[in-house]
């Protein structure tokens, strides 16, 4: 039997009882009005709930979770947003390109409400300001979808002026919104202006440098075919936190990419979420490792690490791999091995919260017993194996070896498949899918330089951060309700007489 995880329900919720198994704490709701809801949840769960002291077991891991809360539909509970829009309009986005690009922009402008802001700035040879930010009354709504429609082709692509605009263009708002975004789409190489791949990101950065308390501006990259550079827009998606790297592959993709990461930060519930992990300083108990690439050892031992955003829904999962405690007799009783802590920006209620210091405890009795392993936090190992594999694997095909990077997916593929045997997993199920697309993607040099490659860093950064970056509406584990309802609202609808 799983022994259940124990929390620490936070102030004006009432602990009346737990969930059977390895299920999380059950908060009943004492008549709290929903604005003071916990906008995030903490808890802390051990791998093994129990290890015995003569074990073969000198280490373990434990996870943190946190999970986000739900947004009622009321469109007035969510944080108002500014999105700007840089456009590349070269002369290779012309045709059906442009044409969905504009479709599309139409349906994002609907969504959005007159408490939003929107902007758009196009980049060809010259950067234009199309849409001065501001915010969608009914007059500059239509002003805004007017001038999306004559919006025509021409020249290179000034991708770092467009950056450069659109950072602008959010910046010189006065009170901006909690929730700032720029969106990025272009089908090509950056070839005037800044052109090389550090120089662009270094120029974002600069852009976007904000001060201290100051929520990120996340930026969405949408990457669209295979002639554009997905390392630079990967970068540039990460120079500050909460941003995506979109591969949109088919003309058709242009809109449920837009309306993936649409839903997304019409969804923001929290921001600048940092995790704070301490071990004990009894029994030998040391943090080994926090498996997050975000993650920051502190002077004391201690570590932090900053998770970013958080849209309504989602949950992350930071695994710490401690070292046990040691020399003594516990007897039953359960060994606080390590305490989170966590603080956030809540963006629904509009305040600096701090949750209290949750506990990840091992019970270490004589013998040799050990327990059941917890499955979610096993599933939450492999997810980071396969994230750092598939990482490995790119590397190795980036660098001409598709052969090695081919042995080396097909390897865990054979691993995934024997460790899920018998069992369905919806994450698994999902990791299992990715690397065989990847294999597929890796089959020939054509694959790879088609698709492949883009493929790849999608799958490392959407298990990675554990939010969906999917241009199609396909299922995926992570995304959320609010961007699969954006994202299908968004795609286009298949016509009667010839249906897709």
């Amino acid at each position: 039997m799983f022994q259940p995880t124990i929390k620490i329900a936070p102030e004006g919720i009432s602990q009346k009882g737990f969930s059977d198994g390895t299920e999380s704490f059950v908060y009943i709701m004492d008549s709290i009005d929903i604005a003071n809801e916990t906008t995030l949840d903490l808890k802390v769960t051990p791998q093994y709930a129990t290890i015995g002291l003569e074990a073969n077991h000198a280490e373990t891991h434990l996870c943190a979770t946190v999970t986000a809360r739900d947004l009622p539909d009321d469109d007035s509970m969510r944080a108002p947003v500014d999105i700007v829009v840089a456009l590349d309009i070269s002369s290779s986005m012309a045709g059906k390109k442009l044409e969905l690009c504009k479709e599309t922009l139409t349906l994002l402008l609907r969504e959005l409400s007159v408490q939003d802001r929107f902007g758009l700035v196009t980049f060809g040879s010259e950067v234009t300001t199309q849409i001065p930010t501001r915010k969608l009354t009914n007059d500059n709504k239509q002003f805004a979808i007017g001038k999306i429609k004559s919006l025509t082709t021409s020249g290179c692509t000034n991708l770092s002026g467009g950056i450069g605009l659109a950072a602008h263009q959010l910046l010189s708002i006065e009170s901006p919104n909690e929730v700032q975004t720029i969106f990025i789409l272009t089908d090509g190489l950056a070839n005037r202006g800044i052109s090389d791949r550090e120089g662009i990101a270094q120029l974002a950065k600069g852009c976007l440098a904000l001060g201290k308390g100051k929520a990120p501006v996340a930026i969405h990259c949408f990457g669209y075919g295979s002639k554009h550079d997905r390392e630079m827009l990967r970068d540039i998606s990460h120079v500050t936190e909460g941003g995506t790297y979109y591969f949109v592959e088919k003309d058709s993709d242009v809109s449920s990419a837009f309306g993936d990461a649409l839903g997304g930060i019409l969804s923001v519930v929290a921001q600048n979420t940092i995790l704070t992990f301490n071990a004990s300083n009894e029994f030998g108990i040391r943090i080994i490792d926090i498996l997050h690439d975000k993650a920051v050892k502190k002077e004391d031992g201690s570590f932090t690490v900053n998770v970013g955003d958080f849209y309504a829904e989602e949950s992350r999962d930071i695994v710490c791999s401690i070292v046990l405690a040691t020399g003594s007799d516990f007897g039953l009783k359960s060994v606080p091995h390590i305490s989170v802590s966590m603080a956030y920006m809540d963006t629904i209620n509009k305040k600096l919260a701090n949750y209290k210091a949750i506990e990840g405890a091992v019970s270490r009795p004589n013998g040799d017993e050990v327990s059941q392993v917890n499955k979610h936090v096993d599933f939450q190992c492999i997810r980071v194996s396969t994230t750092n594999i598939i990482a490995d694997a790119e590397k190795i095909a980036t660098g001409g070896n598709r052969e090695d990077a081919k042995s080396k997916i097909n390897s865990h593929i054979k691993y995934l498949t024997n460790f899920s045997s018998g069992e369905s997993n919806p994450l698994i199920s999902q990791l299992l899918s990715d690397l065989n697309r990847i294999l597929s993607g890796l089959s020939s040099q054509t694959n790879w330089e088609s698709g492949g490659a883009y493929s790849m860093q999608g799958c490392i950064q959407t298990h990675q951060r554990q939010r969906c970056s999917e241009s199609t509406t396909v299922f995926n584990p992570y995304r959320t309700s609010k961007k699969s309802f954006t994202s299908a609202k968004l795609s286009p609808k298949p016509c009667k007489s010839n249906p897709l």
